[in-house]
């Protein structure tokens, strides 16, 4: 494999703002989309990979290896829901390239991690009405077993479940803004968005996202009830 350096003709002791420009001009000629090659561009994209990333490029000036990079729990999900928003903008059917895709995505997501919280909130009330029920529940015939309290025990727990879930969904949406720092398309406009069709791409982003999550059988917080898990009251 060629030199990393010399595919993005940089120096080895360029910065790394250095070396995001210099990834960034060559691939508005590389990529196949502009009349370059497969390989080529996977050669510039791993080389702006290795070299961006201060542990892989120590690792590669010292061995001259290219070692593939190891995503924590966190940040595959945090992946996965900017592919998916990358994914729903692009069968929106809309003109990316006069758009603030950076804005668009932050926004949804954001308002994502605003309806898991308010979710949340509504989980943990439904717990404490669980919890009050239970403390006023009284078998009128004798006997040790209170099934209606077994019932009320299923309820907080399936609840406290399904907000351990959505708390772990919240943090991988977090981890994902805080990914897509790094990144922007600004460089892609020609000119400011047109409100009008802003706002039509951000709610048919939407649209899209809430039926790719009926699709998959996903369901927000605030759609979340402890009948939709299992096991049942009774095990």
């Amino acid at each position: 494999m060629r030199d990393l350096y010399q595919i993005l003709g940089i120096r080895r002791a360029a910065p790394r703002d250095e070396i995001q420009k210099a990834y960034r001009r060559k691939a508005k000629t590389s990529h196949p989309d502009a009349g370059g090659s497969v390989q080529a561009f996977g050669e510039l994209a791993e080389a702006y990979s290795v070299l961006s990333d201060p542990d892989r490029r120590e690792r590669y000036d010292r061995t001259g290896e290219i070692d593939k990079p190891q995503l924590s729990n966190l940040d595959a999900s945090a992946v996965e829901i900017i592919a998916q928003k990358l994914g729903l903008i692009i069968h929106a059917e809309q003109d990316v390239t006069s758009l603030d895709i950076d804005a668009l995505i932050e926004r949804t997501v954001r308002e994502d991690i605003d309806q898991r919280k308010a979710g949340i909130a509504s989980l943990r009330r439904a717990i404490d009405r669980a919890t009050r029920l239970r403390d006023r529940v009284k078998r009128k015939a004798n006997g040790a077993d209170n099934m209606l309290a077994k019932v009320l025990d299923w309820h907080e727990i399936t609840t406290r479940n399904n907000i351990l879930r959505h708390e772990d969904s919240v943090r991988s949406m977090e981890r994902a803004l805080e990914i897509l720092r790094d990144y922007s398309f600004a460089e892609e406009l020609p000119s400011a968005p047109p409100d009008g069709v802003a706002v039509a791409l951000h709610e048919t982003l939407q649209a899209l996202d809430q039926l790719a999550m009926a699709l998959h059988g996903v369901q927000t917080a605030a759609e979340m009830k402890p009948q939709d898990c299992a096991p049942s009251a009774f095990g």
